[in-house]
């Protein structure tokens, strides 16, 4: 996926949202993307599935260019790829009773009769662990764990093979965000599912993505094996986020430096490197030219910075090991 400059406009301003991501997700892996709020996280997610066009670069599912898709092309590019939505609660319809919620898709998509689609929706209930007699209830009667279980369900109506998760354990409780995730490991492997998984948490992103993707202000920084990334990050923006992150024991010491100062604005990001206005290791030459992604250290491990941790020091560059 190659997406281009998207852009939001906020009054007669133009906020940069997402320019020049480009990224590979792999069929079977699940792909994480982290950073701070207000990154562009979320807009990259929905233009995976087509909910928003970007305004240059291309967006390629098997092969195909979602953005030149017709509408009838469109429609059935969904059954591939679907959402889960951070605010189950908010995403479905409080008039509607599960059972017509979790069957609302293939009705629209026109796949099975009413006996059909039925028995589909008690598979789907039996996937995420709850009782069938749920299709009779409507979602406030649920818990906040129980309703992620049923967007997940919903979202795996259609059998696609590409699910984006934008926060979806963002507002639970660590022991239920852990039942969940477990979970939708658990259906990755048996039906071979492929998640790109949007959060701004660490811990949730270690513990359930392969590959790794690391987001400032509209741009990839790092990308790389999970691995990699979190054992020997390369950018100082992903070191600062590990850096943030408090250790399990109170007394133990911190492992580095915090991020500190504000994110600028998207209407009028830094020159060069958007990160420098708060990089530790910045010099003249982050402002006066923007980074291209290298591989300095292994290969998939990729950076966009001039002067990445832990590789040779270039011209100019300082030790940051």
């Amino acid at each position: 996926m190659h997406a281009g400059p998207f852009a939001r406009r906020k009054g007669a301003r133009e906020v940069g949202a997402v320019a020049g991501v480009s990224l590979t997700v792999t069929r079977g892996e699940t792909f994480g993307i982290v950073g701070e709020s207000g990154c562009g996280k979320s807009t990259l997610g929905r233009m995976a599935v087509g909910l928003e066009p970007p305004t240059g670069g291309t967006i390629r599912f098997a092969g195909r260019d979602i953005g030149a898709l017709t509408r009838r092309e469109l429609r059935a590019h969904r059954r591939d790829v679907q959402l889960m939505f951070q605010d189950s609660y908010a995403s479905m319809d409080p008039r509607m009773r599960v059972g017509t919620i979790l069957r609302e898709p293939l009705v629209i998509q026109g796949i099975g009769d009413r006996a059909a689609q039925e028995r589909r929706v008690a598979a789907l209930l039996d996937d995420v662990g709850l009782p069938r007699g749920a299709v009779d209830r409507y979602p406030h009667e649920f818990s906040g764990g129980q309703r992620q279980r049923l967007g997940l369900a919903r979202a795996l109506a259609l059998s696609p093979s590409l699910v984006v998760a934008d926060e979806p354990v963002s507002a639970l409780d660590v022991s239920v965000q852990a039942q969940i995730l477990n979970l939708m490991r658990d259906l990755q492997r048996d039906k071979g599912l492929t998640y790109l998984f949007i959060s701004h948490d660490l811990a949730v992103i270690r513990h359930l993505a392969d590959t790794v993707g690391v987001m400032y202000l509209g741009k990839l920084v790092e990308t790389g094996p999970a691995r990699d990334v979190f054992a020997r990050p390369l950018h100082p923006y992903t070191r600062g986020l590990l850096d943030t992150v408090n250790a399990p024991d109170p007394a133990a010491p911190a492992a580095g430096t915090p991020l500190t100062g504000e994110t600028p604005s998207a209407t009028a990001p830094p020159s060069g490197c958007r990160f420098r206005t708060r990089c530790p290791v910045a010099r003249a030459r982050c402002a006066e030219s923007e980074p291209e992604p290298t591989e300095p250290t292994a290969p998939g491990h990729r950076v966009a910075c001039h002067f990445p941790l832990g590789a040779a020091p270039g011209p100019g560059a300082v030790s940051n090991a």
